[in-house]
């Protein structure tokens, strides 16, 4: 909007204002004047009426009066007719204007009618001659007329009190009025003076911005002038567009003449460069050296941090000429084949390559502060004539520019025709030096041709003298072949039948244990008071003794595992104080009894847990602590752990130390040998097998470390196991030591899945303590029905009496066959205790056919087995088993089994 026209609108609005104010005074006065009107009008007029009523009404009394008293003259009554008359048409007069009134006026009229038959009454009395009879009810009807009177005078007061009101209402009308004026006119000022100061305002703004904007001109850049933004549709507004257009013309010529001036530095800087880099490899006559140089001048220039040249040899391989920033110039690949990788089709396409977005770990630029990964690669061809001589490649952590591909495509556009020089260079030399030797060789060879016969003559008797020897070493040696390989079937068939034996062994001594320990424990126990103290101590010994068997039995597994190399470890996170702990319950009651002083020092810098096999960690503690116990009688027996360094390797120590009968120098050499014993004679005072010591041994070593011991005889000994320091997720020595193992350990609680890693076997070991922890928990054995199916009787009575023992009632089958057919004919069987070798049918038969029926897909199965073979476990599981258990069989476990999966 332009400045006239706002000026022409403020001048319209200040007048439309005055004539809105004129207009308002007029209509106020207008106001006023029919007010007043009304007032004069109405108001006084119903007061002059009623006053008229209340004369008429007097009037009318007198002549009445005058009539009694007086005369009675038609005068007389001709004027109270006219009174009476006169009254009537005031009241009715006063009932059109008294609209307000009507109740008053409704009142009023029937005083008034009652008083003019009061009236015709007197008139009628008299008439009659009655005159006194008139005067009494004169006197006697006072009343009538004192309301009418009473009510005209009520009807004055009020008319006169609202022509009152009227007249104090016109009064404050007036001075509204006055005020409407005056404050019309105060806004009417106060408007006019906020649009004349609102219009300058307006227009000095706009002007103050378009000074504001120019005035920054000089201290802007060419680049970037400042711009009149708020641009009005007024005079002010068209100087505001003709100055931004002014601006837009001045950096645009500013722009093209920045650009131009940049083209020729980058022009001249490309040209510099180029000349720098020509200068550099003129001269050169050898591929390696031009490459190198090329790469060390090219480099730096475009910041390149890796970079490597090919060029073709005469069968169109690119061959590396030379790298830069290389790892002892072991920086790409040695050759290329055209179209072979990113290099070959940049060869063969003959077109440049350009890469802004690397891998990681694509190439690495060590330094001496670090190490980094480029980010950028480009390959750039060498062109030759029509085809390619070479490829530059070169990376760098970040793209490279415009300006840096420019110059790369010039250089690589210029060198061509310098290698192909120093190519053909070469070639000359090659063909020179290549004449002159053949020329020197041509002069020796006549000479050597008759001595290389005589030579050859010589060796053709050698070789055949050779030839003889040679077919006779060949015959011994396919000898020593045949004979070797004998004797591995003969080592490979004594493996077998050693597993074999042991497995069988195995089964065979744990079968009939099973039943001595199952049943000399219900002994023991003696539940029912019906044996003597000595039969206890009886059922005592024998238990014990079938567990020093078992632990025999155990002992040469374990040997033969690890003589085999085929142990399995359980690495975890084990607690130091959880081996305390473990060593506390298990050596402290012996020590008491023996009288001996027990400790165990843990030293503050030794770690709060490490990762190992718990199992085996403990089995070796167990074993030192039981031999410093075995051989000391008195003194003291001590554990201490701490952290300490073996070699160059931090190590945590468990050192066992006794004050017992030591070992002597010469029998320390032989103390961890298998079935060494320090005293062998038939009436050595301490037994043992021997194996404890060695079996320790090879389990420290399994574990990553080491047992070695030192004492001294008659003064104790200290044996000293070294492991790995840390507590980790993972550990050196888990790695697959013996994935498949072929005797596995009984001692285990088995779990319900094959065995697939460490991590998943320990997983079970939790899962499986957890719930022996919540076996008091959970429901008893009561009316449980359970079938153990083996072929031996001993067992089957065995745990039918332990079994019966907790409540639970007991169906046995001697095989597998009959196991199927007591399942069919009895549905209340709640789990299955399956041996595993059995006539007719065995173990893992049976329970595949169990599966196989829909009604037993979720019967719990235990197999039980005196077998202790990884693949025996690992073929129960997936025969069918639920779950397994080795014999002999701890009935604690089994009882904890069974209760874990009945209530499941």
């Amino acid at each position: 909007m332009s400045i006239k026209t706002k000026l022409y609108i403020a001048f319209s609005s200040v007048l439309a204002i005055i004539i809105i104010v004129g207009v308002l005074v007029l209509l106020t006065y207008n106001q006023q004047r029919d007010h007043m009107t009304s007032v004069v009008n109405e108001n006084y007029e119903r007061v002059k009426l009623a006053n008229q009523l209340a004369r008429y009404a007097q009037g009318t009394s007198r002549e009445v009066r005058e009539i009694l008293l007086v005369d009675d003259s038609d005068m007389t009554r001709d004027n109270i007719a006219e009174l009476r008359e006169l009254a009537s048409d005031s009241l009715d007069t006063l009932s059109d204007l008294s609209l307000a009134d009507q109740s008053l006026i409704r009142d009023l009229t029937n005083y008034f009618h009652d008083y003019n038959d009061f009236i015709d009454n007197i008139l009628v009395f008299v008439e009659r001659g009655n005159g006194n009879v008139a005067l009494e009810h004169l006197t006697s009807n006072r009343e009538i007329r004192e309301n009418l009177l009473l009510q005209v005078d009520e009807l004055v007061l009020r008319e006169e009190t609202e022509m009152e009101s009227a007249i104090l209402g016109t009064e404050v009308m007036i001075h509204n009025a006055l005020l409407i004026f005056l404050s019309l006119i105060t806004i009417t000022v106060i408007v006019i003076i906020g649009i004349t100061f609102q219009l300058t305002k307006n227009i000095n703004k706009t002007i103050n911005k378009v000074r504001d904007v120019m005035i920054r001109v000089p201290s802007s850049s060419m680049d970037d002038l400042p711009r009149i933004e708020d641009i009005r549709q007024d005079e002010i507004g068209d100087i505001a567009v003709a100055y931004n257009t002014m601006a837009d013309s001045l950096e645009k010529i500013s722009k093209n003449e920045k650009e131009l001036n940049e083209s020729l530095l980058n022009e001249n800087w490309i040209d510099t460069n180029f000349a720098y880099v020509t200068a550099q490899i003129q001269g050169i006559q050898d591929l390696q050296q031009f490459s190198e140089i090329l790469l060390k001048t090219v480099a730096p220039i475009v910041s390149a941090t890796n970079g490597v040249v090919y060029i073709t040899n005469d069968r169109k391989v690119l061959v590396k000429g030379g790298a830069f920033a290389g790892n002892h110039s072991n920086i790409g690949q040695e050759k290329f084949y055209f179209g072979e990788g990113l290099v070959g089709q940049c060869a063969s396409d003959n077109k440049m390559m350009n890469i802004d977005s690397l891998p990681n770990n694509y190439i690495s630029t060590n330094s001496g502060l670090g190490v980094g990964t480029p980010t950028s690669l480009i390959i750039c061809p060498i062109p030759f004539e029509n085809g390619v001589i070479g490829v530059l490649e070169l990376a760098k952590f970040e793209p490279f520019t415009t300006l840096q591909i420019q110059f790369l495509e010039r250089v690589c556009h210029s060198i061509g025709i310098s290698i192909n020089s120093i190519q053909d260079h070469i070639k000359i030399s090659e063909l020179l030096i290549e004449s002159q030797t053949t020329t020197e060789e041509l002069q020796t060879q006549s000479e050597e041709l008759q001595q290389q016969q005589e030579e050859l003559r010589m060796i053709n008797e050698k070789l055949h003298e050779q030839y003889k020897q040679s077919d006779e070493k060949t015959k011994e040696l396919e000898k020593i072949r045949l004979d070797l390989e004998q004797r591995n079937r003969d080592i490979q068939l004594g493996s077998k039948y050693k597993t074999e034996f042991l497995a069988n062994m195995s089964h065979e001594l744990r079968t009939p244990l099973n039943s001595i320990l199952i049943l000399s424990q219900l002994l023991h126990e003696n539940s029912e008071k019906n044996l003597t103290d000595t039969q206890v101590q009886h059922a005592d010994t024998i238990y014990s003794s079938g567990k020093d068997l078992l632990n025999l039995i155990n002992d040469i597994l374990d040997l033969s595992k690890i003589e085999s190399g085929k142990i399995e470890v359980f690495p975890e996170e084990v607690l130091i104080e959880d081996i305390k702990a473990f060593v506390e319950r298990r050596f402290s009651f012996i020590a008491e009894q023996k009288g001996i002083e027990f400790t165990i020092l843990i030293s503050e810098n030794a770690p709060s847990c490490i990762v190992t096999d718990d199992q085996r960690l403990k089995q070796i503690l167990n074993n030192l602590l039981s031999n410093a116990f075995k051989f000391t009688d008195e003194g003291k027996v001590s554990l201490a752990i701490k952290e300490g360094i073996e070699g160059d390797t931090s190590k945590i120590i468990f050192t066992v130390t006794d004050t017992g009968i030591g070992i002597t120098e010469e029998k320390q050499k032989n103390i961890f040998d298998a079935f060494y014993q320090g005293d062998g004679t038939t009436t050595r005072k301490y037994g043992g097998t021997g194996l404890g010591l060695s079996i320790s041994k090879n389990l420290s070593k399994v574990l990553g470390g080491d047992l070695n011991v030192i004492s001294n005889e008659g003064t104790g000994s200290t044996f000293y196991l070294y492991l790995q320091d840390y507590c980790t997720d993972t550990a050196p020595f888990i790695t697959e030591v013996a994935a498949t193992t072929d005797v596995e350990e009984e001692k285990l609680i088995p779990t319900n899945h094959p065995v697939k890693s460490n991590k998943s076997s320990v997983q079970s070991l939790f899962i499986k303590e957890e719930a022996n922890r919540n076996i008091t928990t959970k429901g008893s054995f009561d009316d449980k029905v359970v079938l153990v199916v083996d072929d031996d009787m001993r067992n089957i009575f065995a745990l039918t009496a332990a079994l019966e023992k907790h409540n639970m009632k007991v169906i046995f089958a001697e095989n597998g066959k009959e196991a199927i057919t007591t399942l069919r004919e009895n549905s209340a069987i709640d789990i299955v205790l399956m041996d595993i070798m059995m006539p007719v049918m065995d173990g893992y038969e049976a329970m595949k056919m169990i599966r196989d029926y829909e009604e037993y897909r979720e019967l719990p199965i235990i197999a039980l087995t005196a077998k202790a073979m990884k693949h025996d476990k690992e073929k129960c599981i997936e025969a069918g088993a639920s779950d397994y258990i080795s014999k002999p069989v701890d009935m604690e476990q089994l009882l904890s089994l069974i209760k874990v999966w009945v209530y499941k």
